[in-house]
């Protein structure tokens, strides 16, 4: 298992674990990474298994990744915690939080739909490891401000970043994530079941997980946070960073 930064906890620490999404790794967070590590907040960035630098085998479900996860935490001591994830990483947040609702204090889901149901002919060509599927997944996880250049960040910068990042990632693991995503099932009772703190990030622009499928989750949640970011597509951490950031702070510092 990686994770960053790879340092010692403080004892008895109840971490913020953040979660990529889907053929990614632990770089997509190195901004709030940096800025919660300033603000001495303990933190990590974790590689999913088969992503980045995780040599573990791939798992092809999310309740599997959950169990991984909690194993994880549990080698490491950690009996409670709080999570941030992004796509698919936001429903192995919600699987986590209701299925041992007692040690998840709080889940910011980002970019996050119930159902993410994922087309057959995107399914077909990931499981092809078809660089058809690389290019679907990079052109619809962007508005299309941010791809023409109309973001503060430069688009090809972005699109290009992301493309490489799953052009590097290992034979099947993106066909395994999205089979997991459009496998995953019975969101809406486990979002009864979550008692820690909830807020959602969204994007009025997100193509891949629209808006208007995240509401079905939010009206299963208990008063969850609901922040919708306009213009933003689908990787918002990337195109409104830093308004990412200032929801992030308002989740766990406020």
């Amino acid at each position: 298992m990686y994770y960053h930064p790879s340092r010692k906890l403080t004892k008895g620490s109840k971490p913020i674990i953040f979660i990529h999404g889907t053929g990614m790794d632990h770089t997509v967070w190195t901004l709030p990474i940096r800025h919660f590590v300033r603000k001495k907040v303990d933190v990590m960035a974790v590689d999913l298994p088969g992503h980045g630098k995780n040599q573990d085998k791939a798992l092809e479900s999310i309740d599997k990744i959950s169990t991984y996860l909690f194993n994880f935490l549990d080698k490491n001591s950690i009996s409670e915690c709080s999570i941030v994830g992004h796509s698919m990483g936001s429903l192995i947040a919600l699987e986590m939080a209701s299925s041992m609702p007692e040690r998840i204090n709080a889940i910011s889901m980002i970019g996050t739909a119930f159902p993410m149901q994922v087309g057959e002919a995107l399914l077909e060509s990931a499981k092809q490891n078809s660089q058809v599927a690389i290019d679907i997944l990079t052109f619809m996880g962007y508005s299309y401000t941010s791809r023409l250049g109309g973001n503060k960040n430069p688009g090809m910068w972005m699109t290009e970043s992301t493309r490489r990042l799953m052009q590097k990632s290992k034979k099947g693991i993106i066909y395994k994530d999205l089979k997991a995503c459009s496998e995953f099932s019975d969101g809406l009772e486990k979002a009864k079941k979550v008692k820690g703190k909830v807020q959602l990030i969204l994007g009025s622009n997100d193509f891949l997980t629209p808006r208007i499928r995240a509401q079905d989750l939010i009206d299963h949640f208990n008063n969850p946070q609901v922040k919708e970011i306009n213009g933003s597509g689908h990787s918002l951490m990337m195109e409104e960073p830093n308004k990412v950031l200032d929801y992030l702070q308002e989740l766990f510092l406020n």
